[in-house]
C-alpha cells in the first residue's frame, strides 16, 4: 500500500484502495449473511392486504396474526404456535390456528373461549361485519399436549 502523496491531504482515495486489499473482517461477513437470510425470510411470507369496514382502510394478513398471536396467548395463558390467515381478494377466507393444550383440559370449552378472543380481535381489526364473517371461518387445531406441570404461574388458569 501506497503512502498518499503531500497533495493529496483530504482525498481519501488512498483509504477507500486500502480497504478494497483488505479481506472484510468475519463479523461483518457473518452479519452481512444473516441480514441476507432474515430479508429473504421475510420475502417470503405473506403480507396480503386485507379489507376493513371502513372505506380505505386496510391491514395486512401479518398484523393480523400477530395481534391473534399475542392475544390468544394472553388470554387463554396457552402457547401459539401456527397462525394461519388465508384470503382471497382481501377477504379473510380460512384461519387456522394451531394452539397447545393441558391433558385437562375441556376441549369443546376451550376451543369456545378461544374463538371468543379470536372474534374480539377480528371485530377490534377488521370491523364488525367483517370481523364477525372472519371469526366464522377459524379451525383450531391442538398441536401438542402439554402435562399440568409445565404451566409455571399460569398453573391454575385455563
Amino acid at each position: 500500500m501506497s503512502e498518499p502523496e503531500p497533495g493529496d491531504v483530504g482525498s481519501e482515495q488512498w483509504l477507500v484502495d486500502a480497504g478494497r486489499q483488505l479481506d472484510p473482517p468475519q463479523s461483518d461477513v457473518e452479519r452481512l449473511t444473516r441480514s441476507v437470510i432474515d430479508s429473504a425470510r421475510k420475502m417470503s411470507h405473506s403480507r396480503a392486504t386485507l379489507a376493513t369496514d371502513i372505506d380505505r382502510v386496510i391491514v395486512t394478513d401479518r398484523v393480523l396474526r400477530r395481534l391473534l398471536l399475542i392475544e390468544v396467548r394472553r388470554r387463554m395463558h396457552r402457547p401459539v404456535l401456527r397462525v394461519v390467515v388465508d384470503s382471497d381478494g382481501g377477504e379473510v377466507t380460512a384461519i387456522h390456528l394451531g394452539v397447545v393444550c393441558w391433558y385437562d383440559d375441556e376441549l369443546i370449552d376451550l376451543a369456545s373461549r378461544t374463538r371468543a378472543v379470536i372474534a374480539d380481535v377480528f371485530v377490534g381489526t377488521l370491523g364488525a361485519d367483517r370481523g364477525h364473517r372472519a371469526a366464522a371461518l377459524v379451525d383450531i387445531d391442538w398441536v401438542d399436549l402439554d402435562e399440568k406441570k409445565h404451566r409455571g404461574a399460569n398453573a391454575g388458569e385455563n
